[in-house]
């Protein structure tokens, strides 16, 4: 999962005041200008960014109804997955506060999703917890995978792990600067930032390209070689 920084408060240019939403409607534009139209836990692109997604549910916490720190973007599937259940944040790994993009290993041929077996007992849990509150590794054969749903996005994870890795082949063969900035523009289209990231693990120019590519991905997350650190202030 890309971590992201979602920024303060927008402010009004018209009043030099931060900005108070009525709607969180409203507030999808700001949103997504900040962190991009990708959903911030499958990673897939959103074209059709319907609203924002709330964290903790506005049907149990009606007072962060159009708090801004509350604002995420999420495609439908994960977003009826998750659900209106009530939860607590400190159960959960969050893309806005965490480095989310310790918490999973993605497979590099078979895009499945797990918890990252290198994290501590206590960091799997809620690493779990995370991965079960959006079946981000349903597919078929999952026990919670239904052959009549929607949620294709093990598919679409799949197709990028075979569009990243024939750009890493493109890359070995012809290794230009063009070659590199044309790679990183087809991983804006497809998306799936944690797919692309995998793939060029051992390649520390590539991995910056996409960290800066992606906008809000949180780059305090990464070190100089674009690996992992833990999140100042956040839990990984």
């Amino acid at each position: 999962m890309r971590p992201v920084e979602r920024g303060s408060i927008p402010i009004d240019p018209k009043t030099n005041k931060k900005v108070s939403f009525s709607k969180y409607q409203a507030a999808k534009k700001q949103v997504v200008e900040r962190i991009g139209h990708y959903c911030c836990y499958c990673e897939k692109p959103v074209t059709n960014v319907r609203d924002v997604e709330h964290i903790l549910p506005k049907e149990h916490y009606p007072q962060l109804e159009t708090i801004w720190h509350n604002f995420l973007i999420s495609c439908r599937v994960c977003n009826d997955i998750k659900g209106r259940s009530l939860i607590r944040r400190k159960n959960f790994y969050w893309a806005d506060v965490d480095n989310t993009f310790r918490i999973f290993e993605y497979h590099p041929l078979s895009a499945d999703v797990k918890v990252n077996s290198m994290l501590s007992d206590t960091e799997k849990a809620i690493a779990k917890n995370t991965l079960d509150l959006i079946g981000l590794d349903r597919k078929p054969g999952h026990p919670q995978y239904k052959t009549t749903s929607a949620d294709e996005r093990w598919k679409e994870r799949l197709d990028a792990v075979g569009t990243a890795k024939e750009a890493f082949a493109d890359l070995q063969k012809n290794d230009t600067p063009e070659m590199r900035k044309q790679i990183v523009s087809n991983a804006q289209g497809r998306g799936f930032f944690s797919v692309w990231m995998t793939v060029f693990k051992d390649d520390p120019d590539m991995l910056n390209r996409f960290i800066n590519a992606f906008p809000g991905t949180c780059t305090d997350c990464f070190d100089v070689v674009g690996k992992a650190i833990p999140r100042p202030g956040g839990r990984i």
